[in-house]
């Protein structure tokens, strides 16, 4: 029987919790899929722990290569795989024993199934968080304005997608960038809330996670733009690229940067801010470039707001 899904773990000095993460996926209901788990020059004891599940479990294989990162460790598992579907899993997380099961009996030939996670918080006193996507049947440039207007998940799991959908391109930049360039490929969609993935917040995670800049928001941008105009988007989805925009800019307040009024980039969008719409986060932003020093107790009140009405 041809393999239907391949399951990709890309694996860096993750010895601590990779023993659930792989428990969890051979607990699975579905049978039918082959696990890679890539070994991206770790310097702990994560290879050994890989071959020695590889030892008990035939529809395992081990990859070991050099350090490249996550995004490489993903592309080299999809140039490896065998599967109809692939579904990504990270080291440090796991999944539910029906996960693959759900994700494959909604895939009514579509190429990408999408489910809900919930953000597991072990070590933080911090209720679990339930993340509630957009429900429904999508096109690729309906995902991509989803994606453009944060109302679905940037991150890489949490669903199945078919294998031809990949090209080497898929993998230049990060995971924002990867799903748009997944949209210009996939005809066909579908997004269902049902929990699929367990994404465990752990003091590391917090730790590496980027800190934004202003430099780094523009060259986004930049990149994004060129990959949109390329492809004749860049006018159709005008407003959800100011969505992303405002976004951007609204992280780097949180994040007490100071944004100068007179910058050609942070200019050029607050131009495009209309303080007469019923869009919330235009009224806050344009309000705080004009007055910064009441960004925390406008943008406090704009959580609460939103905790509110979702």
């Amino acid at each position: 029987m041809d393999t239907i899904i391949s399951i990709i773990v890309p694996i860096y000095n993750a010895e601590k919790f990779l023993a659930s993460c792989i428990d969890s996926i051979l607990s699975q209901t579905f049978k039918n899929f082959e696990l890679l788990l890539i070994d991206d020059g770790s310097q702990d004891s994560s290879l050994s722990i890989c071959q020695k599940y590889q030892q008990n479990d035939n529809r395992i294989t081990v990859f070991h290569k050099n350090n490249e990162g996550v995004t490489a460790a993903r592309k080299y598992g999809v140039e490896k795989a065998k599967g109809e579907y692939i579904s990504f899993v990270d080291a440090d997380d796991i999944i539910p024993e029906n996960s693959l099961a759900l994700l494959y009996k909604e895939h009514d030939n579509a190429d990408m199934v999408i489910g809900n996670f919930i953000e597991v918080m072990p070590h933080y006193s911090k209720k679990n968080k339930l993340y509630s996507p957009q429900v429904g049947r999508f096109n690729g440039i309906d995902y991509i304005s989803l994606q453009l207007e944060n109302k679905l998940y940037h991150a890489p799991w949490g669903k199945i997608i078919r294998k031809n959908c990949f090209n080497d391109d898929i993998f230049r930049g990060e995971d924002l960038i990867m799903n748009i360039k997944l949209g210009l490929n996939i005809k066909d969609i579908k997004i269902v809330n049902t929990i699929v993935y367990y994404y465990m917040i752990r003091p590391s995670s917090c730790m590496q996670s980027r800190k934004p800049t202003l430099e780094y928001e523009k060259m986004f941008d930049r990149f994004l733009m060129l990959i949109l105009k390329r492809n004749k988007l860049d006018t159709k989805l005008k407003k959800s690229i100011l969505s992303q925009r405002i976004d951007a800019l609204t992280g780097l307040l949180t994040e007490k940067i100071h944004l100068d009024k007179n910058d050609t980039f942070v200019k050029m969008i607050y131009s495009q801010l209309k303080i007469s719409s019923f869009d919330m986060r235009q009224i806050l932003l344009k309000t705080c470039l004009s007055h910064p020093s009441i960004f925390n107790i406008l943008y406090r009140v704009y959580r609460k707001l939103s905790s509110i009405t979702t």
